[in-house]
């Protein structure tokens, strides 16, 4: 199952790897985009493994970073909705379709 990005989960994503690259250094924002990627190749493969977050969605933990992969499963595709973090404004992305 491929996923498929919302634009703005997607800008999120970018966001957060610009911030780490600024204030951790590049190795970080690496490691950062690394865990992203190997998270969303475990969804990918076992798209139930999240658990449920309300509204058909799913979440499932970035390792070792703040942040949460929020997506749902729809015809075939993992529809990655947020990167959430977890500090701030929870269920912000509540409204994205």
């Amino acid at each position: 199952m491929k996923p498929r990005f919302e634009p703005a989960a997607r800008k999120e994503f970018a966001e957060a790897a610009r911030w780490y690259a600024v204030e951790a250094g590049p190795a970080y924002a690496t490691d950062f985009r690394n865990e992203v990627h190997r998270t969303l190749s475990l969804l990918s493969e076992h798209p139930a493994m999240g658990t449920p977050a309300g509204n058909k969605t799913r979440r499932m933990v970035v390792h070792r970073y703040p942040y949460s992969i929020v997506y749902r499963v729809h015809a075939g595709r993992l529809h990655v909705l947020a990167l959430a973090h977890h500090s701030r404004r929870p269920g912000y992305w509540a409204g994205r379709r």
